[in-house]
């Protein structure tokens, strides 16, 4: 793919990407249903109000970090999140996303301290300019977790691929070897066992070298132990901020 022919406003994209989830769609495992809440916001994703929402200049400042996730889960399954997000699409100056209600998050959070003991994700200002959104922007209707395959989320990819022209990351870290494949288009061989050794998985964006893409494992329980728990966990993200600082220098 080229990601700088034609390069669309983030804007442009969100507009494309809801006029085409209006329908369900989905596999033998997944139903995706359309998702009124997000269909009347202006964001690409439900999770996009966590952090990206906030950047206003987004198509001319771009991002310093994407994380980039599998899929949103069934937003009936989380209403204070969602009347949160509601409230924040109304202008609220005061809500904010629900960032600390479940230890994924809260795993998160502590991930993100790795570019510095500064970064606060759950603030508006978080201390970098950060963007999160999942690669499929379908929500569920049943279980959360569970029966995705590439060919379900290949339905998302063109719009993936020109969310990135616009808002244009320096990285992109993936949570998951199913995202990181999408995302890097390279497959994932030995996944838990390199992330077990506090690496991450690293290569560039197809047709931008200058974008570096990395897998890592999700921040859920699930996760954390397949990965052998906290410490490996933050030993990948530590490599990756080292880079990050190493490639950024002022």
């Amino acid at each position: 793919m080229s990601l700088n022919t034609d390069r669309k406003k983030y804007s442009d994209v969100v507009r494309k990407a809801k006029s085409a989830r209006k329908e369900p769609y989905g596999n033998e495992r997944i139903k995706y249903a359309p998702c009124e809440i997000w269909l009347n916001g202006d964001q690409i994703n439900l999770w996009t109000y966590w952090q990206g929402y906030q950047l206003d200049d987004i198509d001319n400042k771009g991002v310093d970090i994407m994380l980039v996730g599998q899929d949103w889960g069934n937003p009936e399954r989380n209403p204070e999140v969602c009347r949160r997000i509601k409230e924040i699409q109304m202008g609220s100056n005061t809500m904010r996303y629900l960032a600390t209600a479940n230890p994924t998050d809260k795993t998160l959070t502590e991930m993100f301290r790795s570019f510095g003991s500064h970064i606060d994700i759950t603030k508006d200002d978080p201390g970098m300019r950060l963007f999160f959104t999942n690669y499929s922007l379908g929500y569920r209707t049943g279980s959360e977790t569970g029966g995705m395959t590439k060919s379900l989320m290949s339905k998302d990819k063109d719009f993936f691929e020109e969310l990135v022209s616009a808002i244009n990351p320096k990285i992109i870290i993936c949570l998951g070897k199913i995202t990181y494949e999408m995302v890097s288009g390279e497959s994932a061989k030995d996944f838990v066992k390199t992330l077990r050794c506090g690496n991450p998985f690293r290569s560039t964006l197809p047709g931008n070298p200058d974008i570096i893409v990395y897998g890592v494992a999700h921040c859920g329980t699930r996760g954390l132990s397949n990965v052998g728990g906290m410490e490996n966990m933050r030993q990948a993200w530590d490599w990756i901020a080292k880079e990050y600082y190493e490639r950024n220098k002022e």
